[in-house]
């Protein structure tokens, strides 16, 4: 359930086969959960990135703008992007024409938005199929504690609880992970323990409000399996509720799936690099 994200019986086998092998056979020595040090993934990672790009490379990156509708002409011999229309945050609606050629690194739900506005795309069937794929619904939380919170590891899985509606649930202690300092807590003094909370397949979960899904991690989940998260109160709360953004690796989604690229960099294709790279390449 955490590991990807459906019961089993709802999974291709072939992908759960994957992910026993790559996570829990291949890679033991580091079979765990890595988490950024400071901050997060987007102010410590992907903003130094975007500014790098800008600065050294004369990118322009359009944050907060919506793909809409992505237009094809064809010339002598291939199907090419020429036009991509989109929405900046206020509604405001541009068009990028002369295109040179569209990376689409898109959820699910996101394909499926942007195949249904692109007639084009919608006509050829990888778009189309890609469009079909189905997503898994992800609820995410942030607790901030008026006391520490002791656990005998940062990074746990909830299992078996009947509040958890069907769904997996992990929590990590980012006190214990990350430096308990006013970063954590918004620029403010540290008081206590700062848990994150997730569940996958957390469709039965999402019609719940906010502090009804706190209040079961509070007065339930948490202390069940830390009893001392019983005598902790909540200074703050954050609830993020995610429809359909987590790819469901369904039987049969495989055939459904974008093809990976038919050459590799040089003009190798994949047997030719895994052949010289050799069995432990």
């Amino acid at each position: 359930m955490v590991g990807l994200f459906k019961p089993p019986e709802e999974l291709s086998a072939l992908v759960v086969m994957e992910l026993l092998y790559y996570y829990a056979l291949a890679h033991q020595d580091s079979f765990d959960v890595r988490w950024i040090k400071n901050g997060t993934v987007s102010d410590s990672l992907v903003a130094p990135l975007a500014t790098r790009l800008e600065e050294e490379y004369d990118l322009k990156i359009l944050g907060g703008c919506r793909v809409g509708k992505i237009s094809l002409e064809k010339d002598a011999t291939k199907l090419k992007a020429t036009t991509i229309e989109y929405q900046q945050s206020d509604g405001t609606k541009k068009t990028i024409s002369n295109v040179d050629g569209v990376i689409m690194a898109l959820t699910c739900r996101g394909m499926q938005g942007v195949v249904g506005a692109s007639p084009d795309l919608a006509r050829l069937p990888v778009f189309s199929k890609a469009a079909s794929l189905q997503g898994i619904d992800v609820i995410s939380t942030r607790i901030w504690l008026d006391k520490v919170v002791p656990t005998r590891t940062p990074a746990n899985v909830f299992s078996r609880f009947e509040e958890l509606r069907g769904s997996g649930g992990t929590f990590f202690m980012l006190d214990q992970l990350q430096e308990n300092n006013k970063d954590l807590w918004g620029g403010e003094e540290p008081q206590g323990s700062v848990v994150a909370c997730d569940f996958y397949n957390a469709g039965a979960l999402m019609s719940l409000p906010d502090e009804d899904i706190v209040k079961t991690l509070m007065e339930d989940l948490l202390p069940s399996a830390v009893p001392a998260f019983a005598n902790a109160k909540v200074v703050d709360s954050w609830v993020g509720k995610y429809f359909g953004t987590v790819s469901w690796f369904s039987p049969g989604s495989y055939v459904k799936r974008p093809p990976p690229p038919r050459c590799w960099p040089g003009g190798l294709t994949k047997r030719q690099v895994c052949r010289r790279l050799g069995p432990n390449g």
